[in-house]
């Protein structure tokens, strides 16, 4: 009797476990079936919109106001708001047009245009005015020891086409810019951010434009090394011509330490020492490169543009002397620090 149950229950289990697999397989068929509703045509149509779309080519730029949502007067509007500053409509609209946009009409239209709505020329230099004169005492404010051909090598390099572009790009100016050509030249965008600067200082006179100068101008130095941005030529024959203007012996450079030498990895210290001291250290793969490497930190700790050098100052109020200007290099060869400061 005991068998007789435990065959039927055998018969039993074996049965489930069969109807459970059909169940499942249909379940999986109906499953499969379900998600089939693309039909045939479906993926040879869109294999050849694909081809045709690499035949045509990529979509040509175009500017913002290509779109239906655009809105000028709004988009001026937000531009000043964006940069917490409050400018003048007029003037700011001014700051955007550049005289391709006039030119590109008949004379008659172009004589009314430049009598109403004159271009930003006047702005622009105004801008790079102020411009220039702030980031040159800035920069002798936090390096009043470094030669002014280093101050002005960084300002050139805060000044460029290719700096003003960038940060023009950031703030939104190309999309506004009233030109003739799009997308607009480096140059264009450039005069167009000098146009907006000087658009400030006449709306909201030297305090604001100065701290906008600060915010957006100054700070493309922040992680950038200053003596790598000005590059000095010479440095040993520089270093010794200061020495012998203090009245100090020449430079003499030794081989402190070295290692590796005989492998492609190796490494030399070599330090600059004068009267018994040493003024300059640095690693090099080979003496030569190690001693114009530490003929240049000597300089470095003379001109107090080392790499623990306090940072910059953002975001305060600083008591600039713009018509203080640093020392020449020529003025460091003739003459010891203790006149010069």
């Amino acid at each position: 009797m005991a068998s007789f149950g435990a065959f039927a229950f055998c018969r039993l289990g074996s049965s489930v476990c069969s109807w459970s697999k059909v169940v499942a397989r249909r379940r999986k068929l109906v499953s499969i079936t379900s998600v089939r509703q693309v039909k045939n045509w479906v993926s040879s149509m869109k294999r050849d919109l694909y081809r045709r779309r690499l035949i045509q080519g990529p979509e040509p730029d175009r500017p913002r106001s290509a779109w239906l949502n655009w809105n000028y007067e709004a988009e001026i509007f937000a531009f000043g708001k964006r940069l917490g500053e409050e400018f003048d409509s007029n003037t700011l609209r001014q700051a955007f047009r550049h005289r391709s946009f006039i030119e590109k009409d008949d004379q008659p239209t172009r004589n009314q245009l430049a009598l109403h709505e004159p271009d930003n020329e006047e702005l622009a230099s105004r801008g790079s005015q102020v411009m220039d004169r702030y980031i040159k005492g800035y920069l002798r404010h936090h390096y009043p020891k470094l030669p002014e051909e280093g101050i002005c090598a960084v300002h050139a390099y805060l000044t460029t086409d290719d700096t003003m572009t960038y940060i023009g790009g950031n703030l939104g100016i190309r999309d506004l810019i009233l030109c003739q050509e799009f997308p607009p030249k480096t140059e264009t965008i450039s005069k167009t951010l000098k146009a907006v600067i000087g658009a400030l200082d006449n709306d909201q006179g030297t305090e604001r434009v100065n701290q906008f100068i600060q915010d957006f101008i100054l700070a493309q130095l922040i992680g950038k090394d200053i003596n790598e941005i000005w590059t000095l030529v010479n440095p040993m024959g520089v270093l010794a011509g200061i020495l012998e203007a203090q009245g100090r012996e020449p430079p003499e450079p030794r081989l402190t330490r070295h290692a590796g030498s005989s492998t492609v990895m190796a490494v030399y210290y070599v330090g600059i020492y004068c009267n018994r001291e040493m003024i300059g250290e640095a690693p090099g793969e080979t003496v030569s490169i190690a001693e114009e490497m530490a003929a240049r930190d000597a300089l470095k700790r003379i001109f107090d543009t080392r790499d623990n050098q306090p940072p910059l100052t953002f975001g305060k109020k600083i008591p600039i002397d713009l018509a203080k200007q640093n020392p020449a290099l020529a003025e460091y060869t003739s003459r010891s620090l203790k006149e010069l400061h």
